[in-house]
């Protein structure tokens, strides 16, 4: 299916820029290898359809966007769709158990025609051909399709992705210093990490500065997804007074000042300059 040379053009920018000028499979893959698997697929959506295509520059077909996502992430999964159909991985029955970071399948009895990223909220990323590119797709659509799925994640890695996930759920809540925690109609940034980890049974305490005696420390280098990052604030002076939780590709979810909890990146303006140290408490 062939589409505008604007649309493609279009197409074309956005996995050169996603790709951040990789030049070779494996580089591509160091460029996104700090984020949780629903974020990662989520961010390849737009990248074009390609026929034996496994990278954002490329392009991807069905199989090749899971083999790119999973490879990423240091998973060791088979390039084709049959062999990750049948990989030797826990199976998914019934589509609507599927957890976020499954791969789903679609096709007629044992044989897959094309296969989907489950992200979460009924919804999965999957290269169209019909589409010509990666989109997000309802997996109610396909439901009579469905032939079977396979969870692939580790539990630490499911985690990241449906704590990130929930987090997100939290956009636009209003910033409020000093927000009493256990309501979440406004929030500050130590109150809202408190809150996002709380969800997954784990004890953060109250303020930022003592956030950062928990978990165990990562360098900027090796930050992951799900990671607290800390800064210091006008206020604050020398002593940690800001956090947030970091998502990969340099970015933060947080919550500070206008616009309430958003995404910031941690390696510009303010906070390139602020930036502390980082803990890891998920293990």
């Amino acid at each position: 299916m062939m589409r505008s040379l604007a649309h493609r053009t279009l197409g074309i920018t956005a996995a050169i820029t996603i790709a951040l000028s990789a030049t070779t499979a494996v580089s591509a893959y160091a460029a996104n290898d700090d984020m949780d698997a629903v974020s990662l697929a989520k961010k390849m959506t737009g990248v074009d359809y390609a026929k034996s295509g496994e990278t954002p520059s490329a392009g991807f077909d069905s199989s090749g966007l899971i083999y790119y996502v999973y490879q990423t992430l240091n998973y060791s999964v088979p390039r084709t769709l049959n062999e990750q159909f049948n990989m030797n991985k826990k199976k998914i029955t019934d589509v609507a158990k599927a957890e976020p970071g499954d791969v789903l399948f679609f096709g007629s009895g044992t044989k897959p025609s094309y296969a989907g990223i489950y992200v979460g909220e009924g919804k999965m990323v999957m290269a169209s051909q019909s589409k010509d590119e990666v989109v997000t797709r309802n997996v109610s659509d396909y439901k009579k399709s469905f032939i079977g799925g396979r969870s692939i994640l580790s539990a630490k890695d499911r985690l990241k992705a449906e704590l990130i996930l929930s987090s997100q759920k939290y956009l636009g809540t209003p910033y409020l210093f000093g927000a009493k925690y256990g309501q979440t109609k406004t929030m500050d940034c130590s109150s809202f990490t408190k809150t996002v980890f709380a969800e997954y049974g784990i004890t953060l305490p109250r303020v930022s500065r003592d956030q950062a005696k928990e978990g165990t420390f990562v360098s900027k280098s090796n930050l992951q997804a799900g990671d607290l990052v800390f800064f210091t604030t006008v206020d604050s002076g020398k002593n940690i007074g800001h956090v947030g939780i970091y998502v990969g590709n340099g970015n933060m979810i947080h919550t500070y000042g206008e616009g309430g909890v958003k995404f910031t990146s941690i390696n510009k303006e303010w906070w390139a300059d602020h930036y502390v140290t980082a803990r890891r408490v998920l293990n």
